[in-house]
């Protein structure tokens, strides 16, 4: 091509160049800037204000050369459109199937014991909550008062039930976006979106989605800061990102203080990464700082333990109920582990081609897939698992973290898979094949996750028992105690009783069930009571009932009252006892109750 030298007046000319370009500041333009008729060679001056500066090249494009040109900028410029449009529906996919899945089938119609605890605690005022918080489940204080706001909107028009797991919705849908974004970042955009995918439709992840507890809020703040700590080994040097890192540790740990356990996850993932002496010191640094934050909630829930007191120590039952769960039965289970195996593999064997090395070891990432997820799907739960030989604190949930771990694996697994066919049509169908594998064994699970029976118990059916059958002047007590959760979770369906045991109620006393009378106080207290219902586990253990309160209860309606209706359902025991020698008589169970 030729060219004309604007300074010194000699025409110069490009040994090397055979075909025509346009300058990179303006693809689009089509003015030639020096006169092909120039007779003198001087110095060519033009009026086009977009002309090169003086003592540039600049060439003569012929015109149908400077078309093409055109027409390949505006053509990479709707490429780049469309990449982008891609971009975000690697994240807003999986987010838009979490949602889908965590609103169907949302409102079961009852809230089980831990979310009726949610109920009554972030229900009350702020100062009464504040003061709960002291004597009991300051671990998850954070999330009451996220809850808190919620209970007030929809004007009694939106269930008590969906309105608590709300929350949860949310955070499955951002984890399952964090999930899909960690997948593109250490691999693919179709890593990160089958890696999404499989996140959202796993029926564990569907079930927390619809629990009124912190656990799916606690799952989006930990994949989060994996995101993090990626972008932070990065670029290890930018001190923004190491701190935006701890604020999310720290957001994690004062949902739920189990989170701290990914910490482990972090450390192998960097040690074994080689990310040096000067990135695990910042790694550390902001670790300390994480913890030193909650450490006033460590040190207050360290005080409440003995609400856990319950648990036992987990064995190969548990484990094998936690891979299931995670990881599911027969084919799901199979396809997961084969697919995750095949993931490490790949990514230790795949050599990348010699075109674009250079460029693309500037944009990838300091670690690799397998590195952070393996560590993040199988550490938190072995170190839950083996401190809970020592002090049982051993429960799946605290740990539902570990499948977002598990999910990229599967995804990678996924993609190389398809890979290995040549058309796009064929690496398409190869991968919804996959995840179909996955995704329709696994619909009946769904479904199950969504009925009443999926929890351990059913307080609105033993609420619903008292209403049908109660009268004025009834008398209701709880065996024990915090079977007062079912009057606090449904207090409608106890507006025609009185609560003989009760002295102080628990928003007043900061207590989750309230304090009950003395036991000489509670014979008084039913003494003009014709008639008691009495609230109870289906099958309590008599330690449960050895409490002064407790244990007067049962000896006054053995002396003065006869059983006349017993009603069993999922979890509780509904009884009718009437005083003797009056001529009450009790009321007809509902038809649905269950015997």
């Amino acid at each position: 091509m030729d060219v004309v030298g604007v300074r010194g007046g000699s025409p110069a000319t490009d040994p090397s160049s055979t075909t025509s370009t346009v300058p990179a500041t303006d693809p689009s333009s089509t003015t030639s800037t020096v006169p092909a008729t120039d007779p003198t060679g001087t110095t060519s001056r033009t009026t086009d204000p977009d002309a090169a500066p003086s003592g540039t090249l600049v060439p003569r494009t012929a015109p149908h050369r400077r078309r093409a040109a055109v027409w390949a900028a505006r053509r990479w410029t709707g490429w780049a459109g469309w990449a982008g449009w891609a971009g975000w529906a690697v994240l807003a996919v999986p987010a838009l199937v979490a949602l889908v899945a965590g609103a169907w089938g949302i409102d079961r119609g009852s809230m089980w014991q831990d979310e009726a605890t949610t109920f009554a605690i972030a229900g009350r005022s702020l100062p009464e909550l504040w003061r709960t918080l002291g004597h009991v489940d300051a671990v998850h204080g954070l999330y009451y008062l996220l809850v808190h706001p919620l209970l007030g909107l929809g004007g009694g028009s939106i269930p008590a039930e969906v309105l608590i797991r709300l929350p949860s919705v949310a955070g499955t849908a951002a984890a399952a976006c964090g999930v899909a974004a960690l997948g593109r970042r250490l691999g693919s955009p179709a890593t990160g979106l089958a890696a999404g995918l499989v996140y959202a439709t796993t029926p564990v992840v569907s079930y927390y989605a619809q629990e009124g507890r912190s656990y799916a809020l606690v799952t989006a703040a930990v994949v989060l800061a994996t995101l993090l700590l990626v972008r932070a080994a990065d670029r290890p040097d930018r001190a923004g990102r190491w701190a935006a890192y701890t604020a999310a540790v720290a957001l994690a740990c004062l949902l739920n203080l189990f989170a701290a356990l990914v910490l482990a996850a972090h450390g192998v993932t960097l040690v074994a990464g080689r990310v040096g002496a000067r990135t695990l010191a910042r790694w550390a640094c902001s670790c300390a700082a994480a913890l030193l934050a909650v450490l006033p909630v460590a040190r207050v829930s360290f005080g409440q333990r003995a609400q856990v007191a319950w648990l036992e120590r987990p064995g190969w039952p548990e484990v094998e109920a936690l891979v299931t769960r995670f990881a599911g039965t027969g084919v799901p289970l199979a396809v997961t582990a084969l697919l995750s195996a095949l993931a490490v593999l790949t990514v230790f064997t795949t050599r990348r081609s010699a075109i674009g090395e250079a460029e693309t070891a500037k944009r990838r990432p300091a670690l690799t897939l397998p590195l952070v997820a393996a560590p993040l799907a199988l550490l938190p739960p072995a170190v839950l698992l083996a401190v809970s030989q020592i002090h049982p604190f051993y429960q799946e949930r605290y740990v539902l973290y570990a499948v977002a771990g598990l999910a990229p694996l599967t995804g990678a697994g996924v993609v190389a898979v398809a890979r290995l066919a040549r058309p796009l049509a064929a690496r398409l169908g190869i991968a919804a094949a996959l995840l179909a594998l996955l995704v329709v064994p696994a619909l009946p699970v769904q479904q199950q996750v969504r009925r009443v029976d999926s929890r351990t118990d059913d307080p609105a059916a033993a609420a619903r028992i008292v209403a049908a059958g109660a009268r004025p002047g009834d008398a209701v007590l709880f065996l024990p105690s915090v079977r007062r959760l079912v009057a606090e979770a449904y207090p409608d369906a106890f507006r025609r009783t009185r609560d003989a045991a009760l002295r102080v109620s628990g928003a007043a006393s900061g207590t989750l069930a309230g304090r009950e009378l003395p036991p000489e106080r509670i014979e008084a207290s039913l003494a003009d009571a014709p008639r008691v219902w009495v609230v109870s586990r289906s099958h309590p253990r008599d330690a449960d009932l050895a409490s002064g309160p407790d244990t007067a209860k049962r000896l006054l309606l053995r002396e003065h009252y006869n059983r006349r209706m017993f009603v069993r359902v999922l979890g509780y025991a509904v009884r009718l006892y009437v005083r003797k020698g009056t001529g009450v008589s009790p009321s007809s169970p509902p038809p649905s109750a269950r015997r």
